[in-house]
């Protein structure tokens, strides 16, 4: 009997409860068990939050105000930018999300914009990783390709919906119109978007 009360005590002194703590890694953006921190989150989370903020002026203001009297496609920019900035993974995720609450809002009953979108993001992130530092005019670039796939997938849309499509009067009515009225305002999401980049590029360094 003595015997086992003692293993008892020995087996109670040595337990501990786990110690929990969020504290540091909130702080200082330790890595989690996940391998994610939290100033990664709240980064994507910052992200998340002012491209909504983008669909609602997209849909607002836009709607109202047309240069060259077509709406740009700002969202399509604002996920080059994201692509450019945080790699191809981030861009395709935010491409796929942001084209299919844009298709979702616009009401036409097609889905069409999510792949397109998803592309852009991952090409934009691939090729600002791995073959070019990232600057204004890699920016641009990125800029004038995604209006160009833009304009190629309203184009693919017109055929989808309408019975017949003059191209003449399409190009001249529609697609040119919403080419340069992209290309008018897209550093608009670029310099929104920026600063959230710049922010947690420089924790990161701080951190490192």
């Amino acid at each position: 009997m003595k015997r086992s009360e003692n293993e008892g005590a020995k087996a109670r002194a040595g337990f501990r409860f786990p110690r929990i703590s969020f504290g540091r890694a909130d702080v200082i953006g330790e890595k989690m068990r996940s391998g994610v921190t939290a100033a990664t989150v709240g980064k994507y989370a910052v992200y998340a939050v002012l491209s909504l903020f983008l669909i609602l002026v997209r849909t607002t203001f836009f709607a109202r105000f047309r240069p060259f009297g077509a709406a740009p496609d700002i969202l399509i920019v604002a996920v080059a930018a994201i692509g450019m900035f945080e790699g191809e993974r981030a861009g395709a995720i935010f491409g796929a999300v942001i084209g299919f609450i844009a298709d979702a809002l616009g009401g036409s009953g097609i889905i069409l914009l999510p792949l397109p979108y998803m592309l852009v993001g991952y090409f934009c992130g691939v090729i600002a990783t791995e073959y070019y530092r990232r600057s204004v005019l890699l920016f641009l670039i990125f800029d004038a390709a995604s209006a160009v796939v833009r304009l190629f997938t309203s184009l693919f849309y017109m055929f989808l919906v309408w019975h017949s499509v003059d191209l003449s009067v399409v190009f001249g009515g529609v697609l040119l119109p919403e080419l340069c009225s992209t290309l008018a305002v897209s550093p608009v999401p670029a310099l929104i978007l920026l600063p959230v980049y710049l922010i947690f590029r420089k924790k990161k360094k701080e951190l490192d």
